[in-house]
């Protein structure tokens, strides 16, 4: 009985671990920086998910960061890679 007790709390207790882990010392779901607008530096923060950008504005808090486009009106790439040989 003591054998089947072991197999089943120890993997529980490493779940709870890292489930304890993930919650407090995983970066959390925003990642900040910032960026400067006009002179002004303004706090960015970007979703480690979507990979998606706002900026904090002072009164209409955070506003989603536009991402600049060319002149044929097609989005820019934030980043460009070279391919994969």
């Amino acid at each position: 009985m003591n054998a089947v007790r072991f197999r089943i709390v120890i993997p529980i207790l490493w779940l709870l671990l890292v489930g304890l882990l993930a919650v407090y010392v995983w970066p959390t779901r925003w990642r900040y920086d910032h960026m400067t607008v006009d002179g002004n530096i303004v706090p960015v923060r970007m979703d480690r998910f979507s990979g998606d950008a706002d900026m904090l504005v002072p009164d209409d808090g955070w506003v989603p960061v536009e991402t600049p486009s060319d002149s044929s009106g097609a989005a820019t790439p934030a980043v460009t890679r070279p391919a994969a040989n």
